[in-house]
């Protein structure tokens, strides 16, 4: 049977591992065409190597560099779909954060994610379609020990998906924010402060993995052209 994916363009950030890994993949065995950004030149060509030739285009770069954003902005006007996946994480308590780490988060979780959602929802209203996924988080409307600054750029980046919803929804664009729990990715690899580590050793509950949250994604882009999941919360079952 044909997917309502088949031979659309989606462009998904932060795609060379995890979530965007996880999610490039479900959608190019949907018929999608998958363009693939990310930092890491050689995970990118993994992902491409992984699918049929001809699924995956990969262009890697930093979301902050300019001239990387210009590369992306010509490649808008054939994207149907965007997946704003790309985030950093750095824990600690708040009195340790550094003016780098806030900057670091705050730059690539909101400032660059906005900036690229702006380039290729510009593109949309030309055509008058097109589906905006905001990848947030749980801790987009709570907040937790030790994440203090990367729950504050959650919370921001889900504003954004609000008003991107309420401005573009005349264009017959829609816009779906997909925010999960506790998610077993790379991100949390750089955190070895010993008070996050304590905390992480007594969880008594199993994270989500990629591919669940890949799951979730391609339920909201495979809803109904008059059905559109605003918001998709995934928690890991005992979480609460």
């Amino acid at each position: 049977m044909s997917s309502a994916l088949q031979g659309k363009t989606i462009l998904i950030t932060g795609a060379s591992a995890g979530i965007g890994r996880a999610t490039a993949m479900t959608l190019a065995r949907h018929g999608a065409h998958i363009i693939a950004l990310g930092r890491r030149e050689p995970a990118l060509l993994q992902l491409q190597a992984a699918l049929p030739a001809g699924t995956v285009r990969i262009l890697a770069g930093d979301l902050n560099d300019d001239n990387y954003l210009r590369q992306i902005e010509a490649l808008a006007p054939e994207v149907d779909v965007f997946v704003n996946n790309a985030g950093v994480l750095r824990y600690a308590p708040i009195l340790e954060l550094t003016p780098e780490d806030c900057a670091w988060m705050f730059q690539t979780n909101v400032l660059a994610a906005l900036k690229i959602t702006q380039i290729l929802a510009r593109a949309m209203t030309v055509r008058k379609s097109g589906h905006l996924v905001f990848m947030s988080s749980i801790a987009a409307r709570e907040v937790y020990r030790m994440a203090s600054v990367y729950c504050a750029t959650k919370h921001a980046l889900s504003a954004l998906a609000r008003s991107f919803r309420l401005e573009l929804q005349s264009f017959g664009i829609k816009v779906t924010e997909v925010a999960p729990g506790m998610v077993d990715t790379e991100i949390r690899e750089g955190s070895n402060h010993p008070d996050v580590l304590a905390a992480v050793a007594t969880r008594k509950f199993k994270p989500l993995t990629a591919q669940e949250v890949a799951d979730a994604v391609a339920y909201a882009l495979l809803s109904s052209p008059n059905c559109c999941p605003d918001l998709i919360e995934l928690r890991p079952q005992g979480s609460f």
